[in-house]
Parts: C-alpha cells; sequence; structure tokens
C-alpha cells in the first residue's frame, strides 16, 4: 500500500512539474491597489492553495459546530438517563 501511494505521489508530482515547465510564461496579476507579474503556473498552484485553505477552513467550522451539538446531546443524553 505504501508503495502504492508513492508511486501515486511520483506520477502526480511528474505531471504537475511538467505542466509548470509548459506554463511558465509571465502573467499580469490585478489587484484593486497593485498589479504584479507572476508565472501562470506559479499563479494557478496559489489559486489552488487558497481553495484548498478556504475548504479545510469551513470544513473546520462546521466539524466544530457538530462537535458542540454533538456535547449538547451527549449532555442531555446524561439527564434523561
Amino acid at each position: 500500500m505504501k508503495l502504492l501511494a508513492t508511486l501515486v505521489f511520483f506520477v502526480i508530482f511528474t505531471v504537475a512539474l511538467i505542466f509548470s515547465v509548459l506554463n511558465f510564461q509571465a502573467i499580469q496579476i490585478n489587484f484593486f491597489f497593485t498589479s504584479f507579474s507572476l508565472p501562470l503556473a506559479l499563479a494557478l498552484t496559489l489559486e489552488l492553495l487558497a481553495g484548498i485553505i478556504i475548504g479545510l477552513l469551513i470544513a473546520a467550522i462546521r466539524i466544530l459546530k457538530l462537535q458542540a451539538q454533538y456535547s449538547k446531546l451527549i449532555k442531555q443524553a446524561d439527564k434523561n438517563a
């Protein structure tokens, strides 16, 4: 299983590396107050990481709410028992 995970990692890493090399042209990133130039692969990687972080934060908030609800239900069950 560990060998399979390592193999999958290297395949994904190789595809990402090829993608980065093929998409290295610079693009202009414009914000409201500033702009700067980045390689396309780096810009896409940063957007992917931002999406992952946002998704993890939303999941963490949901998990915390469910844990609070679970604790409340456990306390209710203990009172009724």
